[in-house]
């Protein structure tokens, strides 16, 4: 994000109610309302945090003012919400932004009493954004942060036997006020008979790609791997355990896509209803593909079988069309067989009204559209529980 950036944009004057869009990155601004609240940072510097709401489709954000600190290199960002807290990360060390301790990290509540607190540092623990939740516990009268780190494979002579994970957890209730550590152990590997991957292809067992906070009874967190499955995982109970639920099996036009594109969210998402009684997949699929150059083959029936025939060869794809699949699957969650198809719309069965068409068609021949999953996932809440899958961008 550019220093030219971080001026906040003017607002409507008519506040926003209910739910909103909201920006990931903070703006540099002295702006107080009714939501601003103080604090210092780690090193004594008073700091305080306001929130802008604004009517969507306007991104509603946060101002953070500090004017002892130097933003010129990066600015403070939004790292997870869960119910009415927010938690956020701000840089203090204008020279480095790689090491934990090159960042404070602070809980906020905007509404009623506004607070904020400066949490301690996780150093030498590194937080993934992507991998890190915020779980608010009693309308906000405690709350909990947890992070899932690095994976370790374990090998029994060279044979894998299993994966380690590290969970970072803290919670504000807690009597020692600091963070701690548990490792957990993987050992049923479940995507790797569901979901194989062909032997060329190196991947850790799970890479998150977004967190999401379901919440409950013992503070239950999804980690999601897009690429083949998410992790459940109740973090406040006294042992916690991973269940490693795999997605369904790739559409087959993206057998190959998936495995050479290395950013997935342009093809899938996850994300959860609004009530947090299910889990929704919707997978993004170019189709029916046109190979150019690529040998004629006996077509394989299953994606497992075109990964034991090693299938995967250098093609080019000419989408024609695209068809995007829902699924949805109940919170608790069982196993992988608790994915049902929800819904599956083809671009072929759309049909716009005839001066829509005449739109689209003057557009085409001026624009390119790209189409893809939204990943600000983490920054939009939905008024209905079916939103739209994608984003239609003009480049």
């Amino acid at each position: 994000m550019a220093v030219s950036s971080w001026v906040p944009p003017s607002l409507p004057e008519s506040a926003a109610s209910g739910l909103v869009l909201r920006d990931r990155w903070c703006y540099i601004a002295d702006l107080p309302n009714n939501t601003t609240a103080e604090s210092t940072t780690s090193s004594g510097l008073p700091i305080q945090v306001t929130f802008r709401a604004a009517r969507p489709p306007l991104l509603s954000h946060f101002c953070v003012h500090c004017p002892g600190l130097d933003f010129r290199r990066i600015g403070p960002k939004i790292v997870a919400t869960d119910a009415d807290l927010v938690l956020l990360c701000v840089p203090v060390n204008p020279n480095s932004t790689t090491g934990a301790s090159d960042w404070d990290y602070f809980v906020y509540r905007p509404r009623a009493a506004q607070w904020l607190d400066l949490l301690p540092s996780p150093d030498p623990r590194c937080l993934n954004d992507s991998a890190t939740a915020l779980i608010s516990r009693q309308d906000g009268a405690w709350y909990a942060v947890a992070a899932l780190g690095a994976c370790y494979p374990i090998f029994h002579g060279h044979a894998l036997i299993r994966w380690e994970f590290d969970l970072h957890l803290y919670r504000s209730s807690s009597n020692s006020k600091g963070w701690i550590s548990k490792r957990l152990s993987l050992n049923e590997l479940e995507r790797d008979n569901l979901i194989p991957l062909p032997p060329a292809v190196h991947r850790l067992y799970h890479v998150t790609g977004k967190t999401i906070t379901i919440g409950g009874e013992h503070g239950t967190v999804a980690w999601v791997d897009l690429w083949r499955g998410i992790f459940f995982c109740d973090v406040l109970k006294k042992r916690p355990l991973l269940q490693d639920v795999p997605l369904p099996v790739p559409a087959r036009a993206n057998w190959d896509r998936l495995l050479r594109n290395g950013e997935p969210s342009f093809l899938r998402d996850v994300t959860i209803s609004r009530n947090k009684d299910s889990i929704k997949y919707v997978e993004l699929e170019f189709r029916p593909p046109q190979e150019l150059n690529a040998a004629a083959t006996t077509p394989v029936k299953s994606y497992a079988d075109w990964v034991r025939n090693n299938s995967r060869k250098p093609q080019v794809i000419i989408p024609h069309g695209w068809k995007s699949t829902t699924w949805n699957m109940a919170i608790p969650v069982g196993s992988s067989d608790g994915w049902h198809r929800d819904c599956v719309v083809d671009v072929e069965d759309v049909s716009l009204e005839p001066c829509l068409a005449h739109l689209m068609a003057m557009l085409s021949s001026k624009t390119r559209y790209v189409m893809y999953l939204s990943d600000y996932d983490k920054s939009l809440s939905s008024r209905h529980d079916n939103p739209l899958p994608y984003n239609l961008v003009m480049k």
